[in-house]
């Protein structure tokens, strides 16, 4: 096993509680999902490293609703779901709404999907961002996190298929230069891609609306109109999720070990004091027969997703215990770290649908997707609307901080709102994504604005209830979330009544006709959205990487701060939304998290 610098009585206290256990590792990981089936890839390539992965979800290689790309919603509300949902949300008729997450080995990759009355709209979209968005990391003290940094990785990871000629004809495009050819994930498109009249009517009315045609909306700029890959096997018409990709050929390796069930909290061999860094030597689980168990470790790594991550650390008495909140203490858990930042800085897009009757009838799917920045949205009014909300930052700052009950510091949420501003207003980042599909006789748009200032919070609700997260992603708590949602709808209102596309257009099905007129107020728009509103399954931030001061919970090296062998390798460590769908990003995060995790042990 890899060698340690733990103080020798440290170190006696670990073993002995390793021998009386019977079960010791070098690194537990919580969650065998995106990224934990990556680390524990890489970590176990070594074969003196012992590796065990905690994960209450069943195998599901063999699920049809799985493995076949189509049907990949039909999983949703069924046992390898989580089957969340938020708090009531006001600015959504106050309606609780579900939100889905996997619970299986691959965690959410083994259904990530959105699903509208008839169609299935997007799945395991492959698309990693703008440039700006991840050199944004950099500025909020993660040294050498940033666009060419992680590169290398997004191209590590990816085995892509080059696309056929049917395909090319149905429109996908594609850069060979930027994309890997030798990594895990297959990405590619698929063979049910509507064939090229469709493509060519959406292709030519996006034009016709200022959107050129991007031809790989993966090479960090994703403005414009662009058919984007997924993470499949296209000849096997096979879904990839983490699983197949990272787990399933080396599940023998003897250093390498699945537990079946639930982390619930980390346990210490010595508490944060007097300067020095808290210890963990493993971690407390429930097994799938409801019994609690504990198996050490030299290094625990929380991998269980941005909903889950946050509540271990609170279970383990990481997070807030400020006398505002007393969240910790209200719960009955002893603070261990005082790090208020956990759980907070949730931050998710909302998804909004418009569906139309169609004189086509076509089936199949279509990868459509088409970005749009605030210079697209909002035209002359673009510099007007950049001062006044800049203005407007601090407002919205101390709103955001004080829902959180004094958990944020109104200061340090004002200075990541001001990188988000710089983001979309001097970078040009894009703001707003709309999906275009058909299938059958009906034309869907699916939308959402990409980078938030509604920010919410994911939290314990009682020191037993790791499974029922308090989960608020305050949607449209900050209202310009709402200006930026309802010209996205009338944007994807518009491109359906534009030539070419408009001479196969029917009437409005979602919502009926009537309900938003092409005249229709800002009222009805943010009426319908409300009624309508869908999560759209992308959290981060709830345990950012960034500097403690700004409320983060990890280092640049993933480490959560005040402690020698604990860091969150999932989606809860990226501070911003970004313009891509979580996938990709997750995967190369944790590519490079295995190297940072090796490099330290080096040195150790």
């Amino acid at each position: 096993m890899r060698s340690s610098t733990f103080p020798p009585g440290i170190l006696l206290g670990i073993f002995i509680a390793r021998a009386a256990c019977g079960e010791t590792f070098d690194y537990i990981i919580a969650g065998a999902g995106t990224c934990g089936l990556v680390l524990a890839n890489r970590l176990s390539a070594d074969p003196n490293i012992r590796v065990a992965v905690i994960e209450p979800g069943e195998d599901v290689r063999s699920n049809v609703n799985v493995t076949n790309p189509a049907l990949f919603t039909v999983a949703y509300g069924t046992s390898i779901d989580w089957q969340y949902s938020t708090t009531p949300q006001p600015a959504a008729s106050n309606r609780t709404i579900p939100w889905h997450a996997g619970k299986a080995i691959g965690g959410t990759s083994t259904i990530n999907g959105t699903q509208c009355v008839r169609v299935l709209i997007k799945g395991m979209t492959y698309i990693r961002g703008d440039k700006p968005q991840f050199d944004a990391w950099e500025r909020l003290g993660n040294e050498g996190w940033n666009w060419e940094s992680l590169y290398p990785y997004f191209k590590k990871i990816e085995k892509f298929t080059v696309p056929s000629t049917a395909q090319t004809a149905a429109g996908a495009t594609y850069d060979a230069d930027i994309h890997g050819e030798t990594g895990h994930v297959h990405t590619g498109f698929p063979f049910s891609l509507v064939n090229g009249s469709f493509h060519g009517l959406a292709a030519d009315t996006w034009d016709a609306l200022g959107y050129p045609l991007n031809e790989d909306v993966n090479s960090g700029s994703v403005r414009g109109f662009s058919t984007w890959p997924q993470t499949l096997d296209r000849d096997r018409n096979l879904r990839f999720d983490a699983a197949r990709s990272y787990y399933y050929a080396v599940e023998d390796r003897k250093n390498l070990r699945l537990i079946r069930g639930t982390v619930k909290r980390i346990t210490w061999a010595r508490s944060s004091a007097a300067g020095q860094p808290a210890v963990a030597d493993g971690v407390e689980y429930v097994t799938t027969n409801g019994e609690l168990n504990a198996v050490t470790a030299a290094e625990v790594i929380l991998s269980a997703g941005a909903l889950r991550s946050p509540l271990i650390l609170e279970s383990s008495g990481v997070g807030n215990p400020s006398l505002s909140t007393s969240l910790l203490n209200s719960l009955g858990i002893e603070t261990k770290i005082e790090l208020p930042g956990v759980g907070e800085y949730l931050q998710e897009q909302p998804n909004t649908i418009l569906a139309y009757s169609s004189t086509l009838n076509l089936s199949g799917s279509t990868p459509y997707a088409t970005f749009s920045t605030a210079q697209d949205m909002f035209g002359d009014e673009t510099s007007s609307i950049e001062t006044s909300t800049l203005a407007r930052i601090p407002g919205w700052a101390k709103k955001v901080a004080a829902a959180s009950n004094g958990a944020v510091e109104a200061a340090n949420v004002e200075k990541l709102f001001r990188v988000q501003h710089d983001l979309i207003f001097k970078q040009n980042v894009t703001l707003g994504e709309t999906l275009t599909a058909v299938t059958g006789g009906y034309f869907y748009s699916a939308m959402w604005l990409l980078l938030p200032f509604s920010w919410g919070s994911v939290h314990l609700t009682s020191a037993e209830a790791i499974d029922a997260p308090a989960i608020d992603p305050k949607y449209f708590f900050v209202d310009f979330d709402a200006n930026v949602q309802v010209s996205l709808g009338r944007l994807a209102q518009k491109f359906w009544h534009t030539k070419p596309v408009s001479d196969f257009v029917g009437g409005s099905v979602l919502p009926p006709d009537g309900v938003l007129p092409l005249n229709a107020t800002d009222e009805q728009w943010t009426s319908y959205i409300g009624d309508t509103l869908m999560p759209n399954h992308h959290p981060i931030g709830t345990a950012s990487m960034m500097s403690r001061e700004l409320g983060g919970v990890v280092d640049s090296k993933l480490r959560v701060y005040g402690t020698k062998n604990v860091r969150v390798v999932d989606g809860s460590i990226l501070p911003l939304q970004f313009s891509g769908h979580l996938t990709a990003t997750l995967y190369a995060v944790a590519e490079r998290a295995a190297e940072l995790i090796f490099e330290a042990a080096r040195y150790e």
